[in-house]
């Protein structure tokens, strides 16, 4: 049996009772970190929760056969942080698992993508689809991230931007920004400029959480906390999401922009 089980931002305060149930029956436990992170918690923090031993697995373990293999015989468990599904490549485990006639079981978590737009008050059926910009090698900048941004902004919709980690490194809402600017002035098509309105959380789902939602000309200058961050590109606003963004963001009271 393999389980793919959601721990949430923060397992102190997301993680389910059936979470905890599958976790408490189960013969081996592993976690994954290069999804996303867990936030307010180490691994011995979340081992000393559970009161269970954790092996941290990478990636390439992950999207071997390893844990297909090791569930043929034992009841395991991979922690993900969020939801095990959303947003990530899990979903070739379950397929692996019923091509090898392995059992395995779904447990949902509380994922960013329903923490967001209650953090900022954004309408949820307002976003369209997601990108995440990863740090650039070799001076690659992904022309499709930039078309997605580019659509969303067209039909008037909110883009969540998921930004790199690698191992030790989190990449800064300013450093995603940078990005877009860049990709901005390589392909021209006038998706984002010093004008669009960008939110930034912190630590979503902590107990230090921080959202600042400002225009891009001006956010460079506020305090955005620190990482991981979760970025926004805002579309076409409703009044009450503009106010939302007030009152739960910081967005600049006096701020005239066109609504909805």
């Amino acid at each position: 049996m393999l389980r793919l089980i959601g721990i949430g931002l923060n397992p102190k305060k997301h993680m389910t009772l059936e979470a905890l149930e599958k976790i408490n029956d189960s013969d081996e436990i592993y976690l994954e970190l290069y999804t996303s992170r867990i936030v307010d918690m180490t691994l011995d923090e979340l081992e000393n929760l559970i009161n269970r031993k954790i092996t941290l697995l990478d990636r390439k373990t992950i999207e071997s056969e390893f844990l297909v293999e090791r569930s043929r015989k034992m009841k395991v468990s991979l922690l993900v942080p969020g939801d095990p599904i959303i947003a990530t490549t899990h979903i070739g485990l379950v397929i692996s698992s019923i091509q090898n006639n392995v059992e395995y079981e779904i447990i949902n978590g509380i994922s960013v993508q329903c923490v967001v737009p209650s953090i900022l008050g954004l309408q949820n059926y307002k976003f369209g689809r997601s990108v995440s910009i990863p740090f650039p090698e070799y001076d690659y900048y992904p022309e499709s991230v930039y078309n997605f941004v580019l659509e969303n902004r067209k039909l008037g919709l909110h883009t969540l931007v998921f930004l790199d980690l690698r191992e030790s490194l989190e990449m800064s809402a300013l450093m995603g920004i940078d990005i877009l600017l860049k990709m901005e002035s390589m392909y021209r098509k006038d998706a984002i400029d010093k004008n669009t309105i960008i939110a930034v959380i912190s630590k979503a789902g902590s107990e230090k959480q921080r959202a600042i939602a400002d225009k891009i000309e001006r956010i460079k200058e506020r305090d955005l906390g620190p990482t991981p961050h979760i970025m926004v590109i805002i579309g076409s606003l409703h009044y009450m999401e503009l106010e939302a963004l007030k009152k739960l963001a910081s967005f600049p009271e006096n701020e005239n922009i066109n609504l909805l």
